[in-house]
């Protein structure tokens, strides 16, 4: 029989790793060590990072890595420029946000372990241990008057945007908002719950810890420690695996490696397929989340009939998960597409079709014939006796939708009035050239409705669609004379691609156990 393992006995402290205590000036003995680490990565690849060298990571940034919410803001209270289009403006909070794969952005969630003895000595085997972590959500019930709710937010918001230095005269979220804003940034602080106690004793709260429970029936959120309904088979807490990061040779500057630490990583879900047995799905961007570490011990041989050991973390820093479109997000990821080059797809047509393309079968029953009628279809039938398949070259299916996409957006700005949208796309190369007309042209007195072939042509160009110019001209009414050098500006592209910002990586530290520490 094997010795046993030298942790037996006792418990184990599940703390934040070494070089997050020593960038935030603590050691593992203080509270702040308690909760694990949350790592950013901009790169799919992080875990490899992670695995060279677990100190190497991304700083959160105080403005993008955090839960944020738009409120309306008056003209007169807009800046110059674009800005002056921008209908809405963004109050951020103190909650913690996580970006989706999507957005390029990953996360881990790193501990280290330490013996729960005096001293907190560190582990020298991982022998019988289990190490993971489960993702629980903190759900509220929120039940208060309209007017209290709206009062609330109204204050939380003004306290946030004059915390930013902005202006803190304008209205708060919609009321439809005003829950899913006050219990986010309440989850985080509580200083506004002691400023404002008359009014939140007004709003009943009835906040719970549920887990992710799965079993046979599939999964679904539950308070913890309540049992399933009745009739459903029993299920278990959803565990997510842990892997402990191999100790590193080269931290000292004098060669000589330092004592081996027992640091452990898990790959935190920023998304998820699965749904509940009610058709909502597993994660959102409504609700906060927070995690737990845990590390099991099996029990040693001869002592099988023990039921294993746990010990848990603090839960981390709560947060929220950003939504698939949060614009913060898609601008950390561009995809280029070039479109079919009509030379290179008309000589293809002149060859015999290809085993490529995209075979679409229609069923019987379900074949649609209509008139295209020049633009404006008239009326069609649906039949069909057998299944047909066509197969279409792709080109095809991207000439079609760029041209419907082309065709439809400045409709979409006109008829709703969406001016921002212009500042959302730009061309390369710019049409210095109509710019710089524009701009001469309203240098004075001169209106959208002043505007002749010339300038409506220009408009054209910058907008990339023509009779653009004539419908800004008739919507003239829409412009005060103040906007009109902001509208040439909206629309102007800059005259070279913008150059992205990288993260700024966590600053460097050294071990501590390099000095005996």
């Amino acid at each position: 029989m094997s010795a046993a393992p030298e942790h037996a006995g006792h418990g184990f402290k599940v703390l934040a790793p070494w070089y997050a205590c020593e960038r935030g000036h603590f050691d593992r003995f203080d509270p702040s060590a308690h909760a694990p680490a949350l790592q950013k990565y901009a790169t799919a690849e992080f875990v490899r990072a992670l695995v060279a060298d677990p100190r190497d990571s991304l700083r959160f940034d105080p403005d993008e890595d955090v839960w944020s919410y738009p409120v309306p803001v008056d003209l007169a209270d807009r800046g110059p420029g674009r800005a002056r289009f921008a209908t809405h403006q963004l109050v951020r909070t103190r909650l913690r946000k996580l970006y989706q794969p999507s957005h390029e952005r990953f996360y881990a969630v790193v501990v280290e372990l330490f013996c729960d003895r005096p001293g907190l000595p560190r582990p020298q085997s991982a022998e019988g241990l289990e190490v993971g972590f489960v993702m629980r959500r903190r759900h509220v019930e929120m039940d208060a008057p309209p007017k209290v709710l709206r009062t609330l937010s109204r204050r939380l918001t003004t306290e946030l945007r004059a915390a930013g230095n902005r202006a803190a005269t304008e209205p708060g979220p919609y009321l439809s908002e005003a829950r899913d804003v006050l219990w986010a940034d309440l989850a985080h602080r509580t200083a506004f719950e002691d400023a404002h106690r008359e009014l939140l004793d007004k709003v009943d709260l009835k906040k719970e810890t549920q887990a992710w429970m799965a079993g046979a029936a599939g999964g679904r959120w539950r308070k913890l420690g309540e049992p399933p309904a009745a009739g459903l088979p029993e299920d278990r807490e959803q565990e997510l695996p842990m892997w402990r990061l191999p100790g590193r040779s080269g931290d000292c500057a004098h060669g000589t490696p330092p004592p081996e630490r027992s640091l452990w990583f898990g790959v935190v879900p920023t998304s998820s397929a699965d749904h509940d047995d009610r058709g909502a799905p597993k994660l959102d961007e409504r609700s906060v989340y927070e995690l737990r570490c845990f590390v099991r011990r099996t029990p040693r041989p001869g002592h099988e009939h023990c039921p294993p050991q746990i010990s848990w973390s603090k839960p981390t820093e709560p947060f929220r998960l950003a939504p698939f479109f949060d614009p913060e997000g898609t601008k950390n990821r561009k995809i280029s597409i070039t479109m079919p080059d009509f030379r290179a797809v008309a000589a293809r047509a002149a060859a015999p079709p290809g085993p490529g393309g995209i075979a679409i079968t229609s069923p019987p029953g379900s074949q649609l014939s209509f008139d295209p009628g020049g633009g404006t279809p008239g009326g069609g039938s649906v039949g069909g006796t057998a299944s047909r398949t066509c197969t279409f070259a792709l080109e095809i299916f991207m000439i079609v939708a760029f041209f419907v996409f082309s065709l439809f957006l400045p409709v979409v700005v006109f008829l709703f009035q969406l001016w921002w949208l212009l500042a959302l796309r730009f061309c390369l190369p710019p049409s210095l050239e109509a710019a710089a007309a524009l701009k001469a042209f309203f240098d004075g007195t001169k209106t959208l409705a002043d505007m002749g072939q010339a300038q409506t042509d220009a408009f054209d160009e910058l907008l990339g669609t023509k009779g653009a110019g004539a419908r800004l001209r008739d919507a003239s009414g829409s412009f005060a004379q103040d906007d009109l050098d902001d509208l040439v500006d909206l629309v102007t592209p800059p005259a070279t691609a913008p150059v992205p910002v990288p993260p700024r990586p966590e600053p460097p530290v050294d071990d501590p156990l390099c000095e005996g520490g």
